[in-house]
Parts: structure tokens; sequence; C-alpha cells
């Protein structure tokens, strides 16, 4: 090779390394950030910690006897192989199976379940110390806007994760019901069939919620049971099998400022007892739900009925007072309830009840193992 063709191929090889080096990284390494990696970390430490839950439903039919299959997932939470999932994933199933990441499949043992708060705790027999468990964290700390990941199991198709952000704080159940929980966990992380039960993460690796549903008809608005939550009612669950709560036995709504202005009846701050339920101590004591039906900018009120207005002197002004005062109760306790009624103010004493279990939910088709070719399920069956 001449001397001047050999210069000529060995500047245009400079160049070509001279532009390399002026275009930066490649896009490869470029997605490498600190924030990734850290993902990453995450993903690979919970993911060992979480385990598909595959549940064996009997036919009620007595001809057909056929064993329908349902999938969930669930968090390992200690080195004795107890599994924080939801209820629902797991209720009414005749046999529960665990795949564990390895893909080791264990029967698994029921040993509690809420179907109040959604959430179950199962057991699996695991050689100590072979697999690590999650960390719980702090829900009561979470912020909106704060990263978080989901783990588990969408449609059966393996060990997925999605991320997303904190979007705000609902509420699990309505408030015309006795028990409240105003802290449920908004989150715009996808969650499909076959996530629920399975562990909400924050940055530090901390399971901060339990996946448990979706808005129906809404785009990334997810819902998670704070781990909190779940940690109030673990003891329950492990001892008893079930959650002891206090029962009162009413339904109502708290009076707001605008009720008070907008209706001619005398009112004071409290819950404005709807309902009271049948055989409850309430009933028992007489208190009295009103009977007058009205819609105020368009929310249905009932009017007329007593207003609770403390419980052992805890004035009763909002949800969160409520939740705490009763929270703060035993079943079979006597309390002194303060009530407004008639424009008067009256005490009376009673002893508190255990509330009953809430009736099984009409059983909804399960999310079927999915063949090799996944059919896309609603997202209604969770």
């Amino acid at each position: 090779m001449r001397r001047s063709a050999l210069i000529t191929m060995l500047s245009s090889i400079l160049s070509i390394v001279l532009f390399v080096l002026a275009c930066g990284p490649s896009p490869a390494s470029a997605l490498n950030t600190q924030e990734e990696i850290n993902t990453v970390r995450v993903y690979k430490k919970i993911s060992v910690a979480t385990v598909l839950i595959t549940s064996a439903y009997a036919s009620t039919h007595h001809v057909n006897q056929e064993m329908g299959k349902g999938i969930g997932s669930g968090v390992l939470i200690d080195d004795q192989g107890l599994i924080v999932t939801n209820a629902h994933v797991v209720q009414g199933a005749a046999k529960l199976t665990v795949m564990l990441h390895d893909g080791t499949r264990l029967p698994a043992q029921m040993i509690g379940s809420d179907m109040v708060y959604d959430v179950a705790l199962l057991r699996v027999a695991i050689p100590k110390g072979k697999y690590p468990h999650a960390q719980l964290g702090n829900s009561d700390k979470l912020e909106v806007g704060q990263k978080v990941i989901a783990i588990g199991h969408p449609f059966g198709l393996g060990y997925a994760m999605s991320t997303g952000i904190i979007s705000g704080f609902g509420k699990l159940l309505e408030t015309k019901q006795e028990v409240f929980q105003d802290r449920i966990i908004q989150t715009t992380t996808p969650i499909n069939p076959g996530n629920s039960g399975g562990p909400l993460v924050d940055s530090d690796d901390r399971v901060i919620g339990i996946n448990t549903a979706i808005l129906l008809g809404a785009q990334n608005i997810g819902f998670a049971i704070p781990i909190n939550t779940v940690k109030s009612v673990m003891a329950d669950l492990q001892t008893y099998g079930r959650v002891i709560r206090p029962w009162l036995g009413v339904k109502g709504k708290f009076v707001t400022e605008e009720l008070r202005t907008l209706i001619a009846l005398p009112m004071v701050d409290g819950l404005l007892v709807q309902d009271v339920e049948e055989g409850s101590p309430a009933a028992r004591i007489g208190l009295e739900a009103g009977e007058l039906d009205v819609a105020i900018e368009g929310e249905p009120w009932v009017l007329g009925g007593d207003i609770l207005v403390s419980i052992n002197g805890q004035d009763l002004r909002t949800i969160s007072h409520y939740t705490k005062t009763l929270q703060g109760l035993k079943a079979d306790q006597a309390v002194e309830l303060r009530v407004f009624r008639d424009g008067d103010y009256r005490t009376i004493n009673l002893t508190l009840g255990e509330r009953p279990m809430p009736p099984l939910p009409q059983q909804r088709p399960k999310t079927d193992v999915p063949p090799l070719i996944p059919q896309m399920l609603p997202y209604s069956q969770f």
C-alpha cells in the first residue's frame, strides 16, 4: 500500500473516531442513569420475595365439578414463609399453590383473611433463610409525587414490574359504612389482573403497599392497601384468622357546615345516623335513623336521625376522629355515647359487640392462567 493511501485511510478512521466522541455516549449507555440503576436494583431485590399465587375453585354445580383457576401475586414478609396478598385473590379457594422466584411450587395454608381491608395471610413451608423476604416500610410518610414500583405477575405471564408515582390518597370504603379507611394509596403505576396482592415498593426497596385494584373506565389510576393498614390487622389474622372489630351498628355521614346552613333543622357536629343495622348494639339501645331523603347539590342525604356527637368523651367531627376513636375500642367494651336528638343532648350507655364478618361477595370470574398466547381479560376480573 502506498504511503499516501495509508495516510488517507488513517485520517479517515481518525475522523470517524472524533465524530463518535463528539456525539457523546451511545444510546445504551445514555440510558444508564442513576435512577435507572436504582430501579433495576429494587426490582432484583424485591422480585425474589414476590410470588405467584394460583387459586383453585371448585364448581358449585352438582354436575359440573371442574376446578376453575385464578391467579394473583403475593410477597414474602419473613423467613418463615409468611406471605401477604389480597383477600379477594384467595377468598373461597379450595386449593392454594404458591410459586417461588426459582420456580419451586408449594402448597399454601390460609392463615387469615379480612375482606374489609382486602388483606390475607398465607404460609408456605420453606427452608429458613433460603429465600429472602421483603422489608416493610412506613406508608404514613408517603407523599404525592413519590416514585413507586409495582411487581407481580400480570396475566400470569411471569415476573414483571411497572413504575409510576403516588398520585393521591383515596377512600377504600364509602363513608356511609361504619368502618372507614381514608388513606388508600392511589397510583399511576399500571396494575393488571394478576398484579393483585403484589408489592408496591418505594425507591429504598421497602414495601409500602399491596396492589389491589384499578378504577374501571379510567387510565393510570390504580390502588394499593397501605402497608401500615396491613400491619394493623396482622396480629388478629395470625391469632384468630380474622380481624376482631368493635361493632356499634350505625351508618351515616358527617354533618357539614354547608348542611347546617341549608337545612332548617337543629344540627350539630357529629355523625348523622342514616341507617341502624338490625340486631346491632345501636338497635338494642334505640338509636334512630333518619327517614327524610333529600339531595343537596346532587349528594344524597337522609335527614331526621340521631347525631352521634362523641364516644367516651371523644368528639366525632370527621372521619379521622371517628376512625381513631373506634381503633381505640374493643369488642364487648362498655362505652358512653353522647347523642343529639330533637334539639337535645342525651347520654346513652351500651356494650359494643363484635362486628360480623361481611357477606362474601358474589363469586366473580377469576383471572385464568393464560395459554402461550394470552387472551386479554377485562379489568374487572381482579
